[in-house]
């Protein structure tokens, strides 16, 4: 397997990462988009809740292969899976995480509800 294959599978899913300010009853506001790209997504197998500290901090995680800054509880993810595209999930949490030499980012969020 070439490294780029491996690479691949680890990040086999796609995602948007984005915020919108000035948002109105008559107006869409300006969407800021973080990051755009390849990411990895699965949910939490223990009651399919991430916690910390007895706190939900989402139902749903991505880890991004690479440092991004400002998105904040609140801000939007549109992810495309296996089984299709969830758009306008919640975040809920940001952290950045480092692997070694590798540094990347954990963003834990919900489907957005009916």
């Amino acid at each position: 397997m070439r490294k780029s294959d491996a690479y691949k599978t680890r990040f086999p899913h796609s995602c948007i990462v984005y915020g919108v300010t000035g948002e109105t009853p008559f107006g869409e506001g300006v969407t800021h988009i973080f990051y755009q790209g390849e990411c990895h997504m699965y949910g939490s197998s223990s009651l399919r809740t991430f916690k910390q500290q007895g706190v939900i901090k989402g139902e749903y995680a991505i880890d991004i292969p690479k440092l991004v800054k400002g998105v904040n509880s609140g801000d939007l993810i549109d992810v495309t899976d296996y089984n299709g595209t969830f758009t306008a999930c919640v975040v809920t949490n940001s952290m950045p995480v480092v692997y070694g030499k590798h540094e990347g980012t954990t963003i834990y969020f919900n489907l957005p509800k009916n």
